[in-house]
């Protein structure tokens, strides 16, 4: 649990202190005076990086002579957790000791549910990517070392490749086919990695998101998560170097690197068609839900503690049916919720309200 939680030119705030005592915190207040950003602060604790930030700017409280921003948080244990924010580096401190992001991941584990999540469905790959990714950087002490060494290789030889498809002259081929070979090789290495722990993770929450939904919805409807190969290739070294070399003159044409985590999808399957062509909105919510649950079971398993609950929004995006459900499998974690007015609190106990505004 977090005790307090202190936010310095942080978007909206300039220096504000908050202390918790309850189990259930709830921020309520009117549209724009800054309840999500105090989920955003903790989902940076957790995880380094906000869902909905596009540049640190973002981040920043403007006018400020010196642009930065602070995070302090200190938990049950008196640990103490910060992250310093400045527009282009992010330091990360456990107990004023300064400590990489990988060993950060984990020490604060949370799950977000956002409005914006609702898109997920039907949204862009690069949403459901980022989704599933923020999950799997908490489980995983390798996946975003891996997936951010991917991302970079991934960056400079499309750049090798863009070079190639505007040289005419054929004699250069085979000096930009030897300028993508070390790219070519952190690739084998990666991309099998990135995919095969993506795989796992789906082969995990699969059962657990079905058994959810049959508590949710009380059906039988079958609900499958599959992860999407954008190519045909062996997910591994030798299969990914295979298909650099069988498919060069095609990547060259089109200028960029054509497999990778970039390229692959997540999809939902329900009742045996995927979810867009056979649910309702009703039906979405429940699968959001369910999906929720399912990882709260696969995190606890993982990292064996229960993680924080960030819930920004949620009485207006689900019904009073999916409201109990959500509040049964959050009982055994601390919640934070954002609303507009506190009255959907009247049934909960151990309440703590801070209305901002």
């Amino acid at each position: 649990m977090i005790n307090s939680l202190r936010l310095r030119d942080f978007r909206n705030y300039k220096d504000k202190t908050f202390q918790f005592d309850q189990r259930n915190i709830v921020f309520y207040g009117p549209n724009g005076v800054g309840k999500t950003n105090v989920l955003e602060a903790i989902s940076i604790l957790s995880v380094g990086k906000s869902w909905r930030e596009q540049s640190p700017s973002d981040l920043l409280r403007s006018g400020q002579e010196q642009p930065s921003a602070l995070i302090n948080a200190t938990d049950d244990q008196e640990t103490n957790f910060e992250v310093q924010i400045q527009p282009r580096s992010r330091k990360f401190l456990k107990n004023n000791k300064a400590i990489s992001l990988k060993q950060y991941f984990g020490t604060i584990p949370t799950l977000l549910f956002a409005p914006e999540h609702l898109r997920l469905f039907s949204g862009a790959k690069r949403e459901r990517q980022r989704f599933f990714d923020r999950f799997l950087y908490q489980i995983s002490p390798t996946y975003r070392e891996a997936l951010s060494t991917c991302q970079k290789a991934t960056k400079h030889r499309n750049v090798i490749l863009k070079q190639c498809q505007e040289s005419f002259e054929s004699d250069q081929v085979s000096i930009f086919q030897a300028q993508l070979n070390p790219w070519n090789e952190i690739l084998a290495r990666t991309i099998p990695q990135v995919f095969n722990e993506r795989k796992q993770f789906v082969e995990a929450i699969t059962p657990l998101l079905q058994e959810d939904l049959d508590l949710i919805s009380q059906g039988t409807d079958q609900v499958l998560l599959e992860l999407l190969q954008a190519e045909d290739y062996e997910p591994t070294p030798e299969g990914v170097l295979d298909f650099f070399e069988q498919n060069f003159v095609r990547e060259r044409g089109s200028g960029r690197t054509v497999i990778g985590p970039h390229r692959d999808d997540f999809g939902f399957i329900l009742r045996g068609k995927p979810l867009l062509a056979s649910a309702s909105r009703g039906e979405e919510r429940s699968v959001m839900l369910a999906l929720l649950a399912a990882k709260k079971k696969l995190l606890q398993k993982t990292l064996n503690t229960s993680p924080i609950m960030l819930l920004d929004d949620v009485f207006s995006e689900l019904d009073q049916s999916r409201q109990d459900r959500l509040g049964k499998f959050c009982a055994d974690c601390q919640v934070f919720f954002t609303t507009t007015h506190g009255g959907h609190f009247d049934n909960f106990v151990d309440v703590q309200e801070i209305a901002l505004g």
